[in-house]
């Protein structure tokens, strides 16, 4: 007896006779950058206007393009390369360079002090050398009689001799008060909300980092007997 004879089978199409469905691979979601959401938690912990933020992200940016090593893996020698490529082959000026490192080192420190890491890649790697600046034209007997004016008339004499001091580098008024400690990093100040919506580096004189130094040893001072 024969068997019968076994039909074609059938060929359902699931999307209704049209082209079948193709999964391009562009249109897939990338996977999240775990280094990223570090980079979200610092910004909201720091409550930091929208300039600021901008500027803190965009020179972290820098860093996480040139390396893909996750935060706790990057070592003080990988630290010292990214320092050589800004200035070698992105050929930064050496404010744009210090003011990338000053943000990395801030964000690492930050990143110690929270635990995510034991230990800090940036503490070794210095920032590059500045020229000495330039105070703007004031005679010296007239910068002399505003001191002296600021020591009698002040109720906090050696902030206002720091502010003061900063003010003849040409800073507005808006960028002198919105500088933090950490924006300072003994030789120059990083002005983060400049004009025209950038950044900008402003070298000190040895007098500006003198009343600054004195001012920061205060507001220490304060700090520790209030805790």
């Amino acid at each position: 007896m024969e068997r019968p004879a076994i039909p074609d089978p059938i060929i359902v199409s699931l999307t209704g006779g049209k082209e079948p469905l193709k999964v391009h691979a562009d249109r897939l979601a990338s996977p999240t950058d775990l280094r990223q959401t570090k980079v979200d938690e610092f910004i909201a912990a720091r409550s930091l206007k929208p300039k600021s933020e901008q500027a803190y992200r965009r020179d972290l940016q820098n860093f996480t393009d040139w390396t893909q090593q996750a935060w706790a893996n990057v070592t003080r020698r990988q630290v010292a390369q990214f320092k050589q490529y800004l200035l070698q082959e992105r050929k930064l000026a050496p404010n744009s360079v210090n003011r990338i490192l000053r943000t990395v080192k801030t964000f690492y420190r930050w990143m110690l002090e929270s635990e995510y890491i034991s230990r800090d890649p940036t503490t070794a790697v210095k920032q590059e050398k500045v020229p000495e600046a330039q105070s703007q034209e004031l005679e010296d007997e007239e910068v002399e009689q505003i001191y002296v004016a600021i020591s009698k008339v002040s109720c906090d004499p050696v902030r206002d001799r720091a502010l003061f001091s900063v003010l003849l580098h040409g800073l507005r008024a808006e960028e002198a008060i919105n500088l933090n400690f950490e924006d300072y990093d003994g030789l120059q100040v990083l002005i983060r909300e400049a004009k025209h919506d950038s950044t900008g580096e402003v070298p000190l004189t040895q007098q500006a980092r003198t009343d600054l130094n004195a001012y920061i040893q205060q507001r220490q001072a304060e700090i520790e007997a209030m805790g």
